[in-house]
Order: C-alpha cells, then structure tokens, then sequence
C-alpha cells in the first residue's frame, strides 16, 4: 500500500513499533482488514489523527468504526470509571494504542476527551463519518464531562476586564 508508505513517511516515529513495522516490510500481503485493526488502535493519538485521516481516507469510515468499537467494549466494564483526578501532561510518544495506555491507567475521563478530540477532527476532514461518531456518543457521556463533575473552575471562570 503506497498509502501506508505516505503515512509512515509523515509519521517516521511509528516505524519503530512492531505493528507498522509489519505493515511497512509486507505491503504486498497485508490485507486491508489488518491495516483497518492498527489505525483503529492508533486513531485517537493527538499526533496522527489528522495525518491518518489525509492518508487513508478511503478506509476511514472502517478505522472509525474500528476505534468506536474497541472504545464500546472499554465503555462497558470502565463505565462508572469517569473519574475527575487532574494529572500531569504525559508524553505520548512513546504510546501506540492510546485506548489500551488509557485504559490500562484507569483514566476513563481523559480517553474519552481524547476520543473526542480524534472525532472532532476526523468530522472536520471527513464530514461523511458523523454516522459513525455519533455511535460514540450513543454510549458515553457529554463531551464536557469533566467540566460538569468538577463544578466550578476558577480558570475556566476568569474575570473578562
């Protein structure tokens, strides 16, 4: 797949992870069904979303509702776990699948505003998703969350002078 070429072009740090070195060594034999599995997994990451978009457009419904689905079997067994603990920025780099570093952490809230960060962006390359996004929010909660458990935010309130 030349797409895949392009994409690990503009995204050369992904090379380094087992699964798109894969995808890179074996273009020839990779079935589309495998290539759909990995983006799915790497949607939601802030630094690829857009470059993942722009690159496989054709099969983006198929990676959305990939990482819908992979979100929807979290959803389930993480429901109640929408805790509002601020952590610090982490660095993402070295993090693949953000679904499975998320989750594994504990930190329901901050997957899904990442998820709805993705989907936001994904909706602005590609208008023809929405069917798919909407699916998300079919199971989880308003986008704000977070700002509706933690009340009021002083930074979020600042006096306008």
């Amino acid at each position: 797949m030349d797409t895949t070429k392009t994409f690990l072009d503009r995204c050369p740090e992904l090379r380094s992870f087992p699964q798109f070195d894969s995808l890179a060594n074996e273009r020839d034999i990779v079935t589309e069904e495998e290539v759909v599995k990995v983006l799915g997994e790497v949607f939601l990451h802030p630094n690829y979303t857009i470059p993942l978009m722009g690159c496989f457009r054709p099969i983006a419904r198929k990676v959305v509702d990939k990482a819908v689905g992979l979100l929807w079997h979290l959803g389930k067994s993480n429901a109640n776990d929408m805790s509002v603990e601020v952590e610090e920025e982490e660095d993402l780099n070295e993090v693949v699948s953000v679904i499975e570093h998320y989750n594994q952490a504990g930190r329901g809230l901050d997957l899904h505003e990442l998820a709805c960060l993705a989907f936001c962006c994904a909706l602005d390359l590609a208008p023809f998703l929405l069917g798919s996004i909407l699916k998300y929010f079919e199971f989880t909660p308003p986008p704000f969350e977070r700002i509706s458990k933690e009340g009021k935010n002083p930074w979020l309130c600042g006096k306008v002078c």
